[in-house]
């Protein structure tokens, strides 16, 4: 019986130590491959973050520039016609412009 306790006890002991050398190993690996994987995805983040906000600015900016432009061209029919009426004035071949 004292024989069975002995052995209970040593390999009570010995799961104790494979219990803290797997510890210690999933720590290390931790250490050494998670953590700096997960430091990059935050960096990683960090960065798509920014860009994204660059982004959104750059959009912005641009519609506003379209309006710009899209107003410009719904004013161009009118331009070419007030030149092709100017034009014609000129060149005596119209009425003159009573405004």
């Amino acid at each position: 019986m004292n024989l069975k306790t002995g052995s209970l006890v040593a390999e009570k002991a010995g799961d104790e130590v494979i219990q803290k050398m797997l510890t210690d190993i999933l720590l290390g690996l931790k250490t050494r491959l998670v953590k700096p994987v997960m430091e990059g995805n935050t960096r990683i983040a960090g960065l798509l973050d920014e860009l994204e906000a660059h982004n959104q600015a750059r959009l912005a900016e641009l519609l506003e520039r379209l309006d710009a432009l899209e107003n410009e061209v719904q004013k161009l029919p009118l331009v070419i016609l007030a030149a092709l009426r100017d034009a014609i004035n000129q060149a005596g071949g119209g009425t003159p412009d009573e405004s």
